[in-house]
């Protein structure tokens, strides 16, 4: 598969799955003969289980920072 099925499977765009490529955050199984990446199933589960991960880690500090903003918001008025 390219990186234009890959994001259909995903749920993302071709361009975010090529970014990833490019950051070292996907390793495509092979290169064809033109130079076009190519994942297997097993690549695409592993992405998979990767964006599980790093939606939770992004969304922890997220919700720890604003729930610290409030809580100072709050101490500082009372």
């Amino acid at each position: 598969m390219g990186p234009v099925e890959v994001g259909r499977i995903l749920g993302v765009k071709p361009q975010v799955v090529v970014n990833w490529i490019r950051e070292g955050r996907a390793h495509p199984s092979a290169v064809d003969g033109i130079g076009r990446n190519r994942f297997t199933a097993e690549d695409v589960a592993r992405l998979r289980a990767g964006l599980g991960r790093r939606r939770s880690r992004s969304e922890g500090p997220a919700a720890a920072q604003s729930g610290t903003e409030e809580g100072g918001d709050a101490g500082q008025g009372g």
